[in-house]
């Protein structure tokens, strides 16, 4: 059975509290919600990058959403393919509510993609909210999309941004929530990836670059986690890795060491450098705790 819709104005208790702060003309009018929206006192950060991310941005993606989601933080998205999904999906294996605003009604017969109303039902089920400014049946259309970013930007308090094209509909949420006097922070990435072209662009226009997961709890002005916590929920692969920089290894010796594919020891030194574990300097990677 599809879950109960109803409906909210920003006179209403539930409202958002950082909605109430954007300029009239960008407040909606009402808000379509299925789940439970956070107490005023919650702490919301988006989380938002490409429909298509590469490897890396996958995995960033979760290591940054499975580090907000830890700490309790509301983790708020679009829902679309690639990092939103990720972003939801880790909130809902921690245990913490996510929010998804999305760019149609909240009617299952117009939930776009359909591939992800499963997992709409899932946040509404799990102390999370689906929320939508239009009508229940209003289908997604190209402009509906630009415009409810506007609305995952102005209920959180900051927003990163972990991959992202030129184009993308991330850099127009991270433009919305720089109008609206939010933090953006964004994730460095190769410059000759098409996918970290618009975050690289974030980045010489202000933004926070996210070199380690403390950079975000720092930006936050949250005290950063403890060694213990973060070594709790360490892979395996990172763990084999970690074990094995006794001595400074290249990438190409820690695979030879480990035993690892060097898909898996591409992914795990990319997680254990943005959080801070390990440094790469002259092609070789050192051990920093």
């Amino acid at each position: 059975m599809e879950p109960s819709i109803y409906s909210i104005t920003p006179s209403h208790q539930s409202w958002p509290a950082l909605l109430r702060e954007l300029p009239m003309k960008a407040i909606p009018t009402s808000l379509q919600i299925k789940g439970s929206l956070p107490g005023p006192d919650a702490l919301i950060i988006a989380v938002v990058g490409s429909r298509n991310p590469t490897r890396y941005g996958k995995d960033m993606t979760e290591e940054i959403a499975r580090a907000l989601a830890r700490r309790g933080i509301t983790i708020a998205s679009g829902m679309a393919r690639g990092v939103d999904t990720i972003a939801h999906c880790v909130a809902l294996d921690v245990g913490t509510p996510t929010i998804a605003v999305l760019g149609s009604g909240l009617s299952e017969r117009v939930i776009y993609p359909k591939d992800n109303i499963g997992l709409s039902r899932k946040i509404a089920e799990n102390s999370g909210a689906v929320i939508s400014e239009y009508e229940n049946t209003q289908k997604p259309e190209l402009w509906t999309f630009p415009q409810r970013n506007r609305i995952i930007a102005g209920i959180a308090k900051a927003v990163i941004v972990t991959e992202a094209g030129e184009k993308s509909g991330a850099l127009i949420t991270a433009r919305y929530a720089l109008e609206y006097g939010r933090d953006v922070l964004a994730l460095p990435g190769q410059m000759t990836s098409p996918l970290s072209r618009g975050t690289n662009v974030l980045l010489k226009e202000g933004a926070t670059p996210i070199t380690s997961i403390d950079d975000i709890f720092e930006a936050l002005g949250i005290e950063k986690e403890s060694v213990a916590s973060v070594h709790m929920n360490r892979s395996p692969d990172e763990q084999i890795i970690l074990e094995s920089l006794a001595e400074e290894l290249s990438t190409d010796e820690i695979i030879k060491q480990t035993h690892l594919s060097p898909q898996a020891v591409l992914a795990s030194t990319a997680s254990l450098e943005i959080e801070g574990m390990i440094k790469q300097t002259g092609g070789v990677w050192r051990r920093l705790s």
